[in-house]
C-alpha cells in the first residue's frame, strides 16, 4: 500500500484526489490550513493542519509521515491578488514548494506538482511541454519558478500543467460556470471576452492523470486539460447550451475593455497528446466535461 501526501486537500483538486485515491491501495494524508478534517470517517485517511510556508514544521511532518509521494496542489492562484501581494504569492507558490521538496529529499519521496498554462506568454499557443516558457504575470512567474524547484531539486519530480480548472467541491469560491449560469437564470447580460483562448480542465481528468502519474512512476512535465481549445466567450455559450438557456444575453467583449489589472495570456492553450499517450488516458472535450459536470451537480446541491 502506497503512502501519499496531498497538500491543499480542501481545494477543488485536493478534494477530488481524496476521492480518486482508493483506501484499498493507498494510505492518504491530507494537508491544509483549516483546523477541521473535512473527510472525517474516510478509511485510510489522516488529516494534518499545516502551512507549507513553515519550513521546519513541514520537514517534521514529512519525516513523521514518510510518504512515498507528495502531491502539491496548494497555491495562491488569484492572478490579480498575486500581482499586488507579491511577497505572499512567492512565499506560498515558491518557498512553500522549496520546503516540500527539501522535506521530500530527506525522506526519499517523489513530488508531483500542479502548475498552470500561465507559464506561457499566450502569444503563440497552444503549447507543448517542450515550448519555451515566458510568463507575463507575477502568478505565472511564481509557477515557473516552482516548476524549476521541483524539476531541479534533487528529487524525482513531475509537473502537471492545467488550464481553467472546473468541477464540483465543498465550500469553494464561485467559479466561472456557476457565475455564468446564475446570470443566465436571472436573465442578466454578462460580458465575456472573445480574445482569451485556452483549454478548460475537468477536475476529474486532472485527478485521474495525477493518480496515473503516481502509479506509473512518471517524471517530467505533462499538460492535462480538455482536448479542445476554446475562447472564454465560446465556453460561456457552451455552458448556456448545456443548461438549456438562450445565449443571447452573453455579450462578446475584449480583454482590453475589462477592468483587469493584470495582463492575461491571450492565444494560450495546452497540447495534451503526450499526457494522453504516456498515461493511457483520454481527456474530455469541453462538451463532454460540461455533461459530466451537470451529471455530478445533484450531489452538491
Amino acid at each position: 500500500m502506497i503512502r501519499v501526501l496531498v497538500t491543499g486537500c480542501h481545494g477543488l483538486l485536493g478534494q477530488k484526489l481524496v476521492e480518486v485515491f482508493s483506501p484499498d491501495d493507498c494510505e492518504l494524508h491530507g494537508l491544509d490550513i483549516h483546523p477541521e478534517n473535512w473527510f472525517e470517517g474516510r478509511a485510510q485517511y489522516h488529516y494534518h493542519k499545516q502551512d507549507i510556508t513553515e519550513r521546519a514544521a513541514v520537514l517534521d511532518m514529512v519525516r513523521t509521515i514518510r510518504p512515498k509521494v507528495i502531491v502539491n496542489t496548494a497555491a495562491m492562484t488569484a492572478i490579480d491578488a498575486c500581482e499586488v501581494e507579491r511577497e505572499r504569492c512567492w512565499a506560498v507558490n515558491v518557498r512553500g514548494v522549496e520546503n516540500l521538496v527539501h522535506a521530500a529529499r530527506r525522506v526519499g519521496a517523489r513530488v508531483i506538482h500542479l502548475s498552470n498554462e500561465d507559464v506561457f506568454d499566450g502569444n503563440a499557443g497552444p503549447y507543448t511541454e517542450l515550448d519555451r516558457v515566458n510568463p507575463v504575470s507575477y502568478f505565472g512567474k511564481s509557477k515557473h519558478a516552482s516548476e524549476n524547484v521541483v524539476l531541479g531539486g534533487g528529487v524525482q519530480g513531475a509537473v502537471a500543467r492545467s488550464a481553467m480548472l472546473f468541477g464540483h467541491g465543498r465550500r469553494l469560491k464561485t467559479g466561472f460556470i456557476p457565475w455564468i449560469v446564475t446570470r443566465l437564470r436571472e436573465k442578466r447580460d454578462v460580458k465575456v471576452v472573445t480574445d482569451q483562448i485556452s483549454n478548460v480542465t475537468l477536475v476529474d481528468d486532472l485527478a485521474r492523470a495525477i493518480k496515473r502519474m503516481v502509479a506509473l512512476n512518471r517524471s517530467g512535465i505533462y499538460h492535462v486539460a480538455s482536448r479542445d481549445v476554446i475562447s472564454r466567450f465560446d465556453f460561456a455559450v457552451r455552458i448556456a447550451k448545456a443548461y438549456n438557456y438562450p445565449s443571447t444575453s452573453i455579450i462578446p467583449t475584449l480583454s482590453s475593455l475589462l477592468d483587469q489589472t493584470v495582463q492575461r495570456p491571450l492565444q494560450g492553450g495546452l497540447i495534451v497528446e503526450k499526457a494522453e499517450r504516456d498515461l493511457n488516458l483520454r481527456f474530455a472535450t469541453v462538451d463532454e466535461g460540461l455533461m459530466i459536470y451537470r451529471q455530478q451537480e445533484a450531489g452538491f446541491n
